[in-house]
C-alpha cells in the first residue's frame, strides 16, 4: 500500500483516537478552547452581539478579532455539509491530512531524507499537543498544511505561490509572516540578480494578508491594532525570556525550568538545519527571535509552528534509529493520553456554551439552554 494512504490513516486514526473517550458525548470535545471563539467567529463574521454567553471570560467583543480570519470562514464553509460544530473538528483533520502528506513528499523529494514516510509519522504525535489541537477547534493543522504548502512551492522554485500560500498561512496563524524574512534571505544569499528582485518583490504578498485583515478591523471596528491590543500583556516585557520573573513571582518555578529546556531543544534542533536546510532554519530562526520576547506561558503551543522542522527534521538522525521505532507506539500512546487528559479540563463552561449555541441558533431541537 502506498505511504500516502497508510498517513492518511495514520492521521485520521490519530484524531480518532483522541476523541474515542467522548463519542457518546462529543460536545465535551467542541467545547475545548478555542473551539467555542472559533464558532463564533465563524458563525457571526465578527460581528458579535453584547450578549454573547462567551463576554463572560473575555468581556469585550473586540476580543474575538484576535482570532485570524481563514480557519473560521474553512468551518463556515464545511458547516454547509456537516453542521457547525463537527466542521471545528473536520477542517482541523482534513488540514493534518494535507498536512502530513505534504511533509511527506519534502521529506522525500526536497529534503532528500532517510525514511520520509516514518518521519511523517513521528510528526503526527510529536510534540503531544500538536496531536491535540490537529484534532480540536484550532487553528494549527490548516496553518501548517499552508505553511508546508509554501515551502513546497518556494524550494520548487514557485516563488509567486509560495507567497501566495504564505499569505494564507498569515491570516491562520500570524506565524505564517515569518516566512518572508526566511525567503528573503535565501533569495539575497542565492544573489542579486533581476529575476531574484522579482522573486523578493513577491514576498510582500505574505504580509499583504494580514494588512489586509487589520485594514478590515480599522474600517468595520475603528481599529487597525485591533489584533494587538488583547496581546497587549505578552509584550510589555518584549525582551528574550521576559515572562520568567513573573513565573518565579507566582512560585511556578518548575514551569521556569520547563521553558528554558524547551528553548534549547528548539534553539539547537533549528541549529542542527544550518548546512543542509537553509530555508527551514531561517525560518525557525525568524520564529524563535519573536516568540522567545513574547511573555507567555503557552510557548509549547506557539513553538508547533516551527515544530516539524527544529524537531523532526532537526533531529531526523536522533529519530530514524532502531530504538525511536519500537518507543513511537509509547510516546505516541502517552500523546494521545495526554489528549484525554486536557480537552474535558480545558473547555468552555458546560452551562455558558450551551447558552452559546442558542444565542448562535445552533442549539439542536428538544434541547432547551440553561
Amino acid at each position: 500500500m502506498r505511504p500516502e494512504i497508510w498517513l492518511t490513516l495514520a492521521s485520521v486514526g490519530g484524531s480518532f483516537l483522541v476523541y474515542l473517550p467522548f463519542l457518546r458525548d462529543m460536545r465535551t470535545v467542541y467545547r475545548f478552547w478555542d473551539g467555542p471563539n472559533y464558532l463564533t467567529v465563524a458563525r457571526t463574521l465578527y460581528a458579535v452581539a453584547p450578549d454573547n454567553p462567551l463576554l463572560a471570560y473575555v468581556y469585550t467583543p473586540a476580543y474575538f478579532l484576535t482570532h485570524l480570519p481563514l480557519y473560521p470562514l474553512c468551518v463556515r464553509l464545511a458547516a454547509l455539509v456537516t453542521g457547525y460544530e463537527p466542521a471545528l473538528l473536520v477542517v482541523s483533520v482534513l488540514a493534518s491530512v494535507a498536512a502530513v502528506l505534504l511533509f511527506y513528499r519534502l521529506a522525500r523529494d526536497v529534503w532528500k531524507l532517510p525514511s520520509p514516510e516514518f518521519l511523517a509519522l513521528v510528526m503526527l504525535f510529536l510534540p503531544p499537543r500538536f496531536l491535540l489541537y490537529r484534532s480540536t477547534g484550532a487553528t494549527e493543522s490548516l496553518a501548517l498544511a499552508l505553511t508546508l504548502a509554501s515551502l513546497l512551492a518556494f524550494e520548487t522554485s514557485r516563488t509567486g505561490r509560495a507567497a501566495a500560500y504564505g499569505a494564507l498561512a498569515a491570516v491562520t496563524r500570524i506565524s505564517g509572516v515569518m516566512l518572508a524574512p526566511a525567503y528573503a534571505v535565501v533569495l539575497w544569499r542565492r544573489g542579486s540578480s533581476r529575476a531574484r528582485a522579482l522573486d523578493i518583490a513577491w514576498l510582500a504578498l505574505i504580509p499583504a494578508g494580514l494588512f489586509g485583515y487589520f485594514l478590515f478591523c480599522a474600517v468595520r471596528f475603528g481599529d487597525f491594532f485591533a489584533y494587538l491590543r488583547p496581546h497587549g500583556e505578552k509584550l510589555t516585557r518584549f525582551v528574550p525570556f521576559g515572562f520568567l520573573p513573573v513565573l518565579f513571582q507566582k512560585g511556578l518555578y518548575h514551569q521556569v525550568e520547563f521553558h528554558i529546556l524547551l528553548a534549547v531543544v528548539y534553539a539547537v534542533g533549528a541549529f542542527r538545519l544550518r548546512e543542509r536546510f537553509p530555508v527551514l532554519f531561517w525560518y525557525c530562526v525568524f520564529e524563535l527571535a519573536l516568540l522567545l520576547c513574547v511573555s507567555t506561558e503557552d510557548w509549547s503551543r506557539y513553538f508547533l509552528a516551527m515544530a516539524p522542522f527544529a524537531l523532526i527534521v532537526g533531529f531526523h538522525d536522533v529519530i530514524d534509529t532502531r530504538f525511536f521505532r519500537w518507543a513511537l507506539p509509547v510516546f505516541a500512546g502517552l500523546s494521545v493520553y495526554y489528549a484525554w487528559g486536557v480537552i474535558p479540563l480545558n473547555g468552555c463552561r458546560p452551562d455558558i456554551y450551551l447558552r452559546l449555541l442558542a444565542h448562535l441558533g445552533l442549539l439542536p431541537d428538544g434541547l432547551a439552554a440553561p
